[in-house]
């Protein structure tokens, strides 16, 4: 197959391709002349920090990066500023678009230039990057908990990613997605990159699905294209889904964590009678990020599967020597290989020169079983939960409330981080929870937070969850 060249389709220059929740329209054209005049003052190879939300500049410095090769990160306007603080101080970017209220953490910077409250800045002193020739992109592995470990990405994992979902999901000039997941998350970063390669129409908002404005919205733009993670669908069923007006809605998916099947089984129902395709998908941060989907005429046979890989990508499973199992129903570790597959991980600014690591192969440390050709997922090698599509690690939640001064154990679901705490009587839960929250970037609700006297132990001296889900 002939690599991909750009994320930006040249075919279709008078169609539309960004809507902004205010209303502004920008051809194709438009947009390629916004891209290449964002592109001018960043020199080649140097490194861009995004801060900003689903807004129309942000959108343009990423395909400005991507399309001068230079490598960008994007992250979420809701950063703690701690967090902000340790990634500026760890890989020392050259540039920084942000809000201009941000801007003091950026004192010894220089503004370039000023768009809808966003400021370029530039840091004139600093020192050169040796940085991969290879490189492109950086995220944070998904949840972002704090640690400034990030995930190394080339522009062919991102291409070729956002080739096989534009394939699977016959994505074509005439669909218009939905961005509200943001785009500083690599789930809302797959669908603006696989819709622009379509030569689709994106519509950009900040606008959460509990807001009136945002169905009206979805409605007043046509949008044909909704996606989601868990807690979304969940949060449509509640809503009542199918008494919604929405003539336009062709498709639906979901992604970032699993969906639990007896909230599948009735998206599938109500999605059905809509008129609607309703597509699972599975993916990691990874793997740019999707690994699998579903189609949706499978889910009836095969409900709780993530399905079969996507184009051209393969799935097998290993056993904990690394043999290929192929027995039908036998657990092993999931393991991915495609060209979506991320070059490695940075911790520090030097790793930055580092090249592929990977060779195309993801270990996922997810377990799984396979049936009939279609993957199901069964747990987790490592201690991961994702709480609204963000992976958070229960090691550093536990390392994290150690550093507080408290013994604790951390576990949960894919829906509900749950910390129970030593001799917590006097600890303020609710000003804790909501520190977690804003670590994790999750809603506080999600966090429980019990004390107790001990932490119960087996007589293998390992933590007894069971003992403390009671």
């Amino acid at each position: 197959m002939t690599k991909i060249q750009s994320v930006i389709n040249k075919q279709y220059p008078e169609h539309i391709a960004v809507i902004t929740e205010n209303g502004e329209s920008y051809t194709y054209r438009a947009l390629l002349d916004d891209v290449a005049n964002a592109a001018k003052p960043l020199q080649q190879k140097a490194l861009l920090f995004i801060i900003g939300n689903n807004d129309y500049p942000c959108l343009v410095h990423y395909l400005a990066a991507i399309e001068a090769e230079v490598v960008v990160l994007f992250l979420s306007a809701n950063m703690a500023t701690e967090q902000l603080e340790t990634l500026v101080c760890t890989y020392r970017p050259d540039y920084v678009l942000t809000k201009a209220k941000k801007a003091s953490i950026f004192s010894k910077y220089t503004v370039l230039s000023s768009q809808d409250q966003y400021q370029l800045l530039c840091d004139p002193l600093n020192k050169p990057h040796s940085l991969h020739p290879q490189l492109a992109f950086l995220a944070s592995t998904s949840g972002s908990t704090g640690s400034p470990k990030l995930v190394r990405f080339s522009r062919q994992n991102l291409l070729s990613n956002a080739q096989a979902i534009k394939e699977y999901l016959s994505i074509t000039p005439l669909e218009r997605a939905i961005v509200h997941l943001p785009i500083s998350y690599s789930y809302g970063l797959s669908i603006v990159n696989s819709h622009l390669l379509a030569g689709a129409s994106i519509y950009l908002t900040n606008e959460t699905i509990m807001d009136k404005s945002f169905w009206e919205n979805m409605t007043a733009h046509e949008i044909t294209s909704f996606s989601g993670v868990p807690f979304h669908y969940e949060s449509l069923l509640r809503m009542k889904l199918d008494t919604m007006k929405l003539p336009h809605l062709r498709t639906m998916t979901q992604a970032g964590g699993k969906l639990a099947e007896r909230y599948l089984s009735k998206i599938q129902t109500l999605t059905n009678k809509m008129g609607i395709n309703f597509w699972v998908m599975y993916g990691q941060t990874e793997a740019s990020p999707r690994i699998s989907y579903m189609q949706p005429s499978d889910l009836n046979t095969h409900l709780g599967s993530i399905g079969k890989a996507i184009p051209r990508g393969k799935l097998w499973l290993q056993d904990e020597q690394g043999n290929d199992i192929t027995e039908s129903g036998d657990i092993g570790e999931l393991v991915y290989e495609g060209d979506n597959v991320c070059l490695g991980y940075a911790e520090t600014i030097f790793d930055l020169s580092k090249g592929d690591e990977n060779q195309g192969i993801l270990k996922t440390g997810d377990l799984a079983s396979c049936k009939q050709g279609y993957f199901y997922i069964e747990g987790r090698l490592k201690r991961f939960i994702k709480v609204f599509g963000n992976r958070i690690s229960l090691s550093h939640v536990e390392a994290t409330l150690q550093e507080l001064g408290y013994e604790s154990v951390a576990f949960g679901t894919d829906d509900k981080l749950n910390i129970a705490i030593v001799n917590g009587e006097e600890i303020d839960l609710r000003t804790l929870k909501k520190t977690f929250a804003e670590l994790f970037s999750i809603n506080f609700t999600a966090i429980k937070i019990q004390t107790v006297s001990h932490i119960p132990r087996l007589e293998s001296g390992k933590v007894d969850y069971q003992c403390l889900m009671k």
